[in-house]
């Protein structure tokens, strides 16, 4: 059993995050979850990724993972402070069932570097950087992921999970990519004044307009990866990606008259990749 004292100094450092989230978000930390309005407390999400490991990696690795779901919660209030759901129980689970089963050295290095590269992504993405993207829904939610499988073939009999270090390591790389697309004025990913958020798809992503979109998607089971769902850590990923996402989306914005008129950018985009965590 954990150190009392450390599990309520881990304890503290998770409420004093949410706290934070709690004082600097745009409106309620909502969950996509169909079944409840409010995403699951940080204290509760790391508990829940603890009781998957192992009692002594678990002692082990505490500190580790709730200084890094503490961090990664910062950096997206920090990065996207607009954003609108905040589900991050697939993510801290996932990421025990990563680790479970290595050496506790090794196991608390990944979990570091995991947490540290998720963290650093917001940033790339988010209004630190001319990227600029409203909101991290398309990264949390698996939208990002079905479209990087779906546009590498070679990945497809066995995909990388949605939060595996494969996944991450691209959207670094495509974040990266987006940046020199942007200082080249690109025509779908233009440089843009005045602190503009980023748009380049056919719908509104305007919070009247993003709230009801996903939660419609997530009524009707179109939302590629259910982070809400701490058990779905165990999912196979295999076919998940095949279902066109993209074009569910744009089908029922279309459906709810979020479409925006006179918009020429196409969600799907060009064939290396667009709109990730947009």
């Amino acid at each position: 059993m954990a150190d009392a004292g450390v599990s309520s100094s881990l304890n503290h450092e998770l409420t004093a995050a949410q706290a934070e989230l709690a004082r600097g978000a745009a409106g309620p930390l909502r969950s996509l979850d169909p079944a409840r309005e409010l995403a699951t407390p940080l204290p509760q999400v790391h508990a829940r990724a603890l009781a998957r490991l192992p009692a002594a990696l678990a002692e082990r690795c505490a500190p580790t993972l709730a200084a890094g779901l503490a961090a990664l919660a910062r950096a997206q209030l920090t990065a996207f402070p607009a954003n609108l759901f905040w589900d991050l129980d697939l993510i801290a689970c996932d990421l025990a069932h990563q680790i479970a089963e290595l050496p506790p050295d090794a196991a608390e290095a990944h979990a570091r570097e995991a947490y540290a590269r998720m963290a650093a992504l917001q940033h790339l993405y988010g209004r630190a950087t001319v990227i600029n993207f409203s909101y991290v829904h398309d990264f949390v939610y698996g939208f990002d992921w079905a479209k990087w499988i779906a546009r590498e073939p070679e990945l497809q009999a066995a995909p990388p999970g949605p939060f595996s270090p494969a996944f991450l390591a691209y959207m670094d790389r495509r974040g990266h990519e987006l940046l020199a697309l942007i200082a080249a004025d690109d025509d779908k990913y233009p440089q843009l004044g005045d602190d503009a958020p980023r748009n380049p798809v056919p719908f509104s992503r305007a919070p009247a307009a993003e709230v009801p979109l996903h939660r419609e998607l997530a009524r009707r089971g179109l939302i590629p990866v259910p982070t809400w769902d701490a058990d779905a850590c165990t999912r196979d990923w295999s076919t998940r990606w095949q279902l066109d996402y993209q074009a569910a989306r744009r089908e029922v914005a279309g459906e709810l008259g979020l479409l925006v008129p006179d918009e020429t950018g196409d969600e799907t985009g060009d064939e290396t990749g667009d709109e990730p965590a947009g």
